[in-house]
């Protein structure tokens, strides 16, 4: 059952990741260890809070333990758990390059997948160990005979037909088509972490509005615990039933919100960030497009480096809203070097010779040896927690459950566990190196994944010092760590073994990063490739050898190349560049504006012309007519565009011309006075 609630918490966020798929930059694995840090993070701060505030108050009041913790649970014990989950999102924005890459939409997924794994934690350590005792429904999942609501763990089909389901549910007598409840943790950190975005990301009043999802979030909260505390208050119960009804809304109107806000900041990056714009994009294809193009070549490696260099340039765009900030020029950099190699291997001929050979030599150039060791260590010491929580929790397979919890099976997990707190506290100190070495990196990202990953690891060495003590000071591996806590009382059914299978379970979450973020971390680590290349390393990994040789094969002679040069006029990068350099060359000799966009479309300057109306120009630079009169698709876009532009700029009473910095061909030319456009010849050469 453990795995099913698992795959409950999971699979509730993944629908946020898929929905917030357009405006988030942070990838899946991040989000993800996000869930972890929720589990051993949040999870285990909040516990020695609510002990240490019922344990002191129960001594200065002499009210009974337990009255102290009913009472708690619906006064102070919600406020607690709401700012505990977010601490790691306040923690990680400390810094500025991660508070200034990260947008609405990233705070709201990172904000929901903390509370789901604090969800994850109550529902395990409550039900963890109930295999023997669970009941088959016929609908699906299993129901555990505690009374008449009985708690009931959702099965496959409960589970992803629900959304953002929680990984336990209550049962009413009767019920013979249960369903699995909204995870509330989900909901509330997702409103929390509203908040706390608003507040990082807001300016002047608007930051106070971060106070209004917090309150709601912590009221919610208050209400549900106190009318579980409460049940013959029958107002109570019918407002928590009210609002529980509607639970699963809340999530889909924060990343409306966050969604729409983020959007917004995105399109007027694009209009203030130079070169971040893929040709196609300057071409009039919206971004969508212009990425759903390139990464139909070669189907995963284009569509993985399609899918990094939207969220890198998220990155870039969401922290342009405001003044710059130490490291953002070298992120602009990356993402005007990645833009230009797209835009280099934007063709067919690119991708004819990359197939998985290519790519396995490439990851072979940068594969990490020591890496599949730290796995194989990490999962070989995690093998009897995964046997115990993920196989034995099944009803079928109680036995393997109740041998772990009788005789010499306590034991075994709390010797696998020590070792366990062994190979954590070592991983712990690399991650500190780690977290040294990449302090100055301006990826926002790789340095919340290690704040992320040592959080965890404390956590897990946190818990495993605390049972350590317990045992020394003569607890069984059998007894309850601790009684009479709030998190639901999950708690009080947490046997000192279930904790080392716990912290054993950690390990997973702490293997080594593969791809780019091992990467990165290893140059940093190692002062062995420049800060542009860790950015690089960040951000594509492995995937950034295959796209610089897409690149280099793209436009180095392929159908679509600008002929051969020399390699820096034919790489994607050397294009960008050149192109930038004339249009800063011609703003410089006319005046006016730079690029900018406008009806949908970007435009590469603007200048005052003789007779006082504004003239919005398109300037084509390096060997762009000679590409154009070897490829007829080049040529049928470059007419379509003219068309559009010229459009556009009479529409908004301006003029339009096209600006060349070499010789226009003849038959160009011809056509171009055929049509009646304006157009112009302005060496860069000539001065």
């Amino acid at each position: 059952m453990a795995l099913l609630m698992v795959a409950a918490t999971v699979y509730g966020v993944v629908q946020l990741l898929v929905l917030t798929s357009p405006t988030r930059s942070v990838r899946v694995s991040t989000v993800l260890l996000a869930i972890a840090v929720g589990v051993y993070g949040c999870g285990i701060a909040t516990m020695f809070l609510e002990l240490t505030y019922t344990r002191s108050t129960a001594d200065m009041t002499g009210e009974s333990l337990a009255k102290v913790v009913e009472v708690a649970g619906y006064t102070v014990d919600p406020v607690i758990e709401e700012l505990i989950k977010v601490t790691p999102l306040l923690l990680a924005g400390w810094n500025i390059r991660i508070r200034r890459q990260w947008g609405l939409t990233d705070y709201v997924v990172l904000g929901s997948a903390l509370g789901a794994g604090f969800g994850l934690l109550e529902a395990v350590a409550r039900f963890g160990l109930d295999a023997d005792r669970a009941i088959s429904h016929p609908a699906g999942g299993w129901a555990i005979p505690d009374s008449l609501r009985a708690p009931y763990i959702p099965g496959p089909e409960q589970v992803f037909s629900a959304w953002f389901p929680a990984p336990s549910s209550t049962l009413e007598l009767g019920d013979f088509s249960p369903a699995a409840d909204t995870s509330p943790h989900l909901v509330y950190s997702a409103l929390t972490a509203l908040g706390v975005g608003v507040l990082l990301r807001g300016r002047g009043w608007i930051r106070l509005l971060s106070l209004l999802p917090v309150v709601a979030a912590t009221s919610h909260h208050m209400l549900t615990n106190y009318a579980a505390a409460r049940p013959a208050d029958q107002d109570a119960q019918s407002w928590a039933d009210t609002f529980d009804g509607i639970l699963w809304v809340v999530p889909l109107l924060c990343l409306a919100v966050a969604v729409a806000v983020d959007l917004r900041h995105i399109r007027r990056g694009k209009r203030i960030v130079p070169g971040v714009l893929l040709q196609a994009e300057r071409a009039g294809r919206s971004g969508l497009a212009a990425l759903a193009g390139y990464a139909a070549w070669r189907v995963p490696w284009t569509t993985l480096i399609a899918l990094r260099f939207a969220r890198m340039r998220r990155s870039l765009l969401y922290a342009a809203a405001r003044p710059p900030y130490p490291g953002a020029e070298a992120l602009h950099q990356t993402v005007a070097w990645a833009a230009g190699q797209i835009d280099a291997s934007d063709n067919e001929h690119a991708w004819q010779h990359l197939g998985f050979p290519a790519v396995r030599k490439a990851a072979g150039a940068v594969r990490d040896g020591r890496r599949m060791w730290f796995i194989l260590i990490s999962l070989g010491l995690a093998l009897p927690a995964l046997v115990f929580l993920c196989v034995g929790s099944f009803p079928a397979a109680a036995t393997l459950q109740e041998r772990f919890g009788s005789g010499n099976g306590p034991y075994i997990l709390m010797a696998f566990g020590i070792a366990g707190l062994l190979w954590m506290g070592w991983q712990l100190i690399a991650l500190l190196r780690t977290w040294q070495a990449t302090r100055a990196v301006p990826h926002g990202e790789l340095l919340a994944v290690t704040r992320f990953r040592i959080w965890t690891a404390l956590g897990g060495l946190t818990t495993g010092m605390v049972l350590l003590l317990r045992v020394q000071d003569g607890l069984e591996p059998d007894e309850p760590v601790v009684r009479n806590l709030h998190l639901l009382e999950a708690l009080n059914n947490f046997l000192a073994y279930l904790g080392f299978a716990l912290i054993l379970m950690a390990l997973l979450a702490l293997l080594p990063s593969g791809g780019g973020l091992a990467l990165a971390t290893a140059g940093a680590g190692g002062g062995i490739i420049t800060v542009p290349a860790v950015i690089h390393a960040a951000a594509f990994g492995t995937l950034g050898i295959v796209l610089m040789s897409a690149g280099a094969a793209g436009g180095g002679g392929g159908p679509d190349s600008q002929g051969s040069g020399s390699s820096a006029e034919s790489s994607g990068q050397g294009r960008v560049r050149r192109g930038k350099e004339y249009e800063d060359h011609l703003q410089e000799k006319l005046g006016g504006r730079g690029s900018f966009r406008e009806g949908g479309r970007e435009f590469d300057g603007a200048y005052l012309g003789d007779d006082g109306v504004e003239v919005w120009y398109e300037a084509k630079s390096g060997r762009y007519w000679d590409l154009a009169n070897e490829n007829p698709k080049v040529m049928e876009k470059f007419k379509s565009n003219l068309g559009d532009a010229r459009r556009i700029a009479e529409e908004g009473g301006r003029r339009f011309s096209l600006i060349s910095e070499k010789p226009i061909p003849e038959n160009i030319a011809k056509w171009l006075n055929k049509k009646n456009y304006a157009w112009r010849v302005i060496s860069k050469e000539a001065g």
